[in-house]
């Protein structure tokens, strides 16, 4: 028994090292996302590979049926991270954009850690960052595009509870952030 063990480690360490690198199959969720993410310029409308975390934290930590990420901010197809404060510097719209790119990262995170979107019982909980100057009120516009974006990723099970804040600054001078926890199946 010890023999077969030893013989079949060398091909289970290699499919384990092959499947590491690849994409899993696209799902039915990932096939909603598909034109989203073609109109945002994801080659192929396919969910990007998350960069590993930078920093003492990890991006996400699952805990029984909960899986809590940490923040993710708006990077682009080009992988640059869209940068400025709201509406002196980034145009509503265009933070409306971030959000939707902060979310695009959750949702890659989500599918590392899981393996399939398909996967996500519901979203529970999404805390939109945006950096804006003392007054702006339009925080819920602009934090609405990535709701709006998991609605259409998951259907009914995509609303969520929600907090939209405004803050003076957010890391590396970011537009925004987003954080989200998802139950799963």
């Amino acid at each position: 028994m010890i023999n077969i063990a030893r013989r079949l480690m060398p091909a289970v360490v290699l499919v384990s090292a092959l499947a590491w690198g690849t994409r899993a199959p696209a799902g039915e969720v990932e096939g909603r996302l598909k034109p989203l993410l073609e109109k945002l310029g994801y080659a192929d409308g396919q969910l990007p590979v998350p960069k590993p975390a930078v920093g003492n934290y990890i991006d996400a930590v699952p805990v029984g049926k909960l899986l809590f990420l940490s923040s993710a901010g708006p990077q682009t197809p080009a992988g640059d991270f869209m940068k400025g404060r709201v509406p002196d510097q980034v145009s509503v719209s265009d933070a409306e954009i971030a959000l939707q790119l902060s979310c695009v990262r959750q949702l890659a995170r989500i599918k590392q850690v899981i393996g399939d979107l398909d996967q996500v019982k519901r979203i529970v909980f999404l805390r939109g960052k945006v950096q804006v100057v003392s007054g702006f009120g339009d925080l819920t516009r602009v934090v609405d595009a990535c709701s709006s974006l998991l609605v259409t990723a998951f259907g009914d099970a995509g609303k969520h509870t929600r907090t939209s804040e405004g803050y003076a600054a957010l890391p590396f001078n970011m537009v925004s952030e987003v954080e989200i926890t998802v139950e799963l199946k």
